[in-house]
């Protein structure tokens, strides 16, 4: 067994206020679209149950390069399918980590369109990993409740840099 590396994950958390929300969920798998912000991270959620939102993720869309091969520097992503309420600008985020700003869609409000984006986002770098055709991209400003509850939901979250240039995350160490 070989042990992983881990370098130093630098996370500039100075000054980021809690957003609270509020929302009526109606089934399983709803989704909120937090339009007002590109991204949202540590999204929490309470059912008026005190039972806790516990299966919370972010919407999803999935990559079309069948025609196509993305390199690192490439700013126009083909998505083929995704959750259809997306609201630019927004980030999304690869398998591979990279976050990227959605700045434009060629089909707002159609689960496929094509996407300008500006690569390497918030102190990640840019790769052509997790950009593959079927891979999936993470909307970071939508996110999906999933447990087998309704009703009114409450919670918090934190939300990112509207400055793609923002260094947020980074790292350091050997």
């Amino acid at each position: 067994m070989t042990a992983a590396s881990i370098a130093k994950t630098v996370f500039n958390y100075n000054g980021n206020i809690p957003v609270i929300y509020s929302f009526t969920k109606a089934s399983t798998a709803d989704w909120v679209v937090f339009g007002d912000y590109p991204g949202v991270i540590d999204c929490r959620g309470t059912l008026y149950t005190g039972a806790d939102e516990a299966t919370l993720t972010y919407g999803t869309a999935a990559i079309d390069n069948s025609s196509t091969a993305y390199t690192a520097t490439t700013t126009a992503i083909v998505i083929k399918s995704g959750v259809i309420t997306r609201v630019p600008p927004y980030y999304i985020m690869t398998t591979s980590g990279e976050i990227m700003m959605v700045m434009s869609e060629t089909a707002a409000g159609v689960a496929a369109s094509t996407l300008t984006v500006k690569r390497g986002c918030l102190g990640t770098t840019a790769s052509l990993t997790g950009l593959a055709n079927n891979n999936t991209v993470y909307i970071m400003n939508i996110i999906v409740f999933g447990a087998a509850t309704s009703g009114v939901i409450t919670g918090h979250f934190l939300p990112m840099p509207e400055q793609a240039d923002a260094s947020l995350f980074g790292t350091t160490g050997a």
